[in-house]
Order: structure tokens, then C-alpha cells, then sequence
């Protein structure tokens, strides 16, 4: 389903350097391209994150990026150049932060962490899922002679970076929602939400190491074209129809709950002490029916509407009215409470 059409992430993820920048650029500049990218990332669209980034290159071109060339953009200057993205003033903040500690004589000096624990800790605004991308699509610094003509970056004594895909599993907004929609993922005891560190912990589990890196932008991408937060293409969906999806729009693919129906002599057989009538807020009303020593309820049960109104009939100081439940039912929300003026 992802070959069919390309993705915004494929095009413009953060990983994504344009074939320019990729030749005229040291591995170093590169590296910290992706970094920045990362940080814009943040509750932004990729499109968007593309954009921010590329009003930096062309505002330094044909110069790279570097930790020094940030420093020296006016604060007002660089919120402009990242304006689209979300947060944007914050982010010129912690832009500025971490081109600080990254430049000549900063408290790196020019080596951006190799591991998860240290990336997080070190770099205002940078997530566990933003460092395992990085660490999954940097490149070694091995490598840099390699990557062009011009480095102004020093590439001596900074610290390596070994391609590998078991940094972890990337879970952003698409794979939560997705892994969630799919039921692959669960809440965890004490813990009624689920949050993309537990969900990060269960794919971990399930997925294989090597497939650790292609699932992030596989997911994105297909929230992005296919299965979309509001809008989702069930038809072109290979697990339509399958139950393995929970938010399956074709007809009669949902799993349903079987209404039952009570005829007249089956409600005539219980002698009515009390009846009361629920409405519960996920699956409509509830009638709860309770008789001499024992009770019992069904979800959604349709009643007749003669038998149960000789049957409400007969209790007077029924709270609720038959026609405000219908009314009720139609609408999912709570009946009408009738004020008992009689004494």
C-alpha cells in the first residue's frame, strides 16, 4: 500500500537532505542539518519542517550550515526563517541552545552525542523519539572525506556514529495512533494511557530489530496518504474487512454487539419491583431490568414500545419519561430529569 503513492515524509522527513547539501556539505553540517530538522519536527508537518529548513540553507547559501553561522543570525531573523513551524519562538530558543553548546569552545565542542540517553539529556527540545532518529539516519563521521569539497566543520575528535537499527523504535502521533487502531499495543496496568514510551516498549517486543527503523517512516507515511487522523481510505486499505482494524469504515466490517429483543411474554414473566434506565455514553442507553432476586442487563436491548410503556405505566415516580428516552436515544445524551412535585 505504501509503493502505490509517495508520502511527505519520504519526500520531506527530517532525514531528507537535498542532493545539493548532501555533496557541498561536510558529514558534520549534515548531521546537524538533521538534528535541527528534528527539533522543528515538533507538532509540525513535515512540509513545513521541509520549508524551515530549507529558508536556513538558502539563507546561508552557498555556505553550510554551522553551529558558529546560527549563533550569529539575530533572534528575530531566525523565528522568521522557521516561522511556519509550530512553536516557533521556542524553538528559535532552544535552536540557539544547542548551536551554543555545539560551537567551537561550547561545552561539546563540536561532537554531538552517539547515544539516546545523552542526546535527550543534553539538547533542550529533543525527545527519545527524535534521538532515535537521529542516530538512525546520521552519518558517520567516518565517512566525511567522502562528502565533499568544502568542511568548515572540524571532523577531528568528534565522536562516531555507528549506522545501526537497534537505537529503538520511533513512536511519533502517526505510529501511536496507528499501533493503537491496529490493536497492537495495550495499556499497561495503573496506567489507563498510553503514551509513545509504553507504545515504543510493546512494538519493541513484537517488531524485529532490523525492521526497527523502515517501521517509522512506513507508519507515517501511511497515516499521511491512506488512514489519516479525520480522513481514512478504507476502500484502498488491504485490512479493511479483515477486524484487524478498529476504525474500519465499511459497512458491516465493525464489529458489533447484537441488540436483543424482549417480546411481551418474555418481559410479562419477570414481576417489575423497580425499573430503572441508564444511558451509558459509549454505547447509547442501557435498561437495566432488576426482578425478585436477581437482576440483569444488556447493552442497547430494544424494547417494544407498548410493552414498555404499559409496563412504566405502572410505576408513577418513574424518573425518567418514555418519551424523553427516545428522544435520548436519538440524540446520546442524558434524558430529562422530572422534578417530583408531588408530596
Amino acid at each position: 500500500m505504501r509503493a502505490r503513492a509517495a508520502a511527505p515524509v519520504d519526500e520531506m522527513g527530517c532525514h531528507v537532505i537535498p542532493e545539493y547539501n548532501r555533496q557541498n556539505n561536510s558529514v558534520a553540517s549534515q548531521n546537524l542539518q538533521v538534528l535541527i530538522s528534528l527539533l522543528l519536527s515538533s507538532q509540525t508537518k513535515d512540509q513545513h519542517t521541509f520549508a524551515a529548513v530549507q529558508n536556513i540553507r538558502h539563507h546561508f547559501h552557498p555556505l553550510e550550515i554551522t553551529p558558529q553561522r546560527i549563533l550569529s543570525l539575530d533572534d528575530a531573523l531566525l523565528d522568521n526563517l522557521i516561522h511556519g513551524v509550530g512553536f516557533h519562538a521556542k524553538k528559535t530558543v532552544y535552536m540557539k541552545k544547542i548551536a551554543a553548546q555545539l560551537a567551537p569552545g561550547g561545552p561539546l565542542d563540536e561532537k554531538i552525542p552517539t547515544t539516546l540517553e545523552e542526546l535527550v539529556k543534553t539538547f533542550a527540545g529533543i525527545g527519545p523519539k527524535m534521538g532515535i532518529l537521529y542516530l538512525q539516519n546520521a552519518q558517520p563521521y567516518a565517512d566525511a572525506g567522502n562528502s565533499g569539497a568544502s568542511s568548515e566543520l572540524s571532523e577531528q575528535g568528534t565522536a562516531d556514529i555507528a549506522t545501526s537499527d537497534e537505537y529503538g523504535l520511533a513512536v511519533d502521533t502517526h505510529v501511536l495512533r496507528l499501533s493503537q487502531q491496529f490493536r497492537l499495543v495495550f495499556p499497561i496496568p495503573r496506567k489507563p494511557t498510553i503514551t509513545p514510551e509504553i507504545a515504543r516498549m510493546q512494538l519493541e517486543q513484537i517488531v524485529p530489530k532490523e525492521q526497527w527503523k523502515e517501521t517509522n517512516p512506513m507508519l507515517v507515511g501511511f497515516g499521511q496518504t491512506i488512514c489519516g487522523s479525520r480522513s481514512k481510505k478504507c476502500d484502498e486499505c488491504l485490512l479493511s474487512g479483515t477486524g484487524l482494524c478498529a476504525a474500519d469504515k465499511r459497512k458491516g466490517n465493525r464489529l458489533k454487539r447484537p441488540a436483543k429483543e424482549l417480546d411481551d411474554e418474555e418481559l410479562d414473566s419477570h414481576t417489575l419491583v423497580k425499573s430503572e434506565v441508564k444511558l451509558d455514553e459509549e454505547l447509547g442507553s442501557q435498561i437495566q431490568v432488576k426482578t425478585e432476586g436477581k437482576s440483569f442487563s444488556q447493552p442497547r436491548i430494544k424494547l417494544k414500545r407498548d410493552s414498555i410503556s404499559s409496563s412504566l405505566a405502572q410505576e408513577p415516580n418513574l424518573a425518567v419519561d418514555i418519551e424523553d428516552l427516545a428522544i435520548a436515544r436519538r440524540r446520546r445524551l442524558r434524558p430529562r430529569q422530572q422534578t417530583n412535585t408531588s408530596k
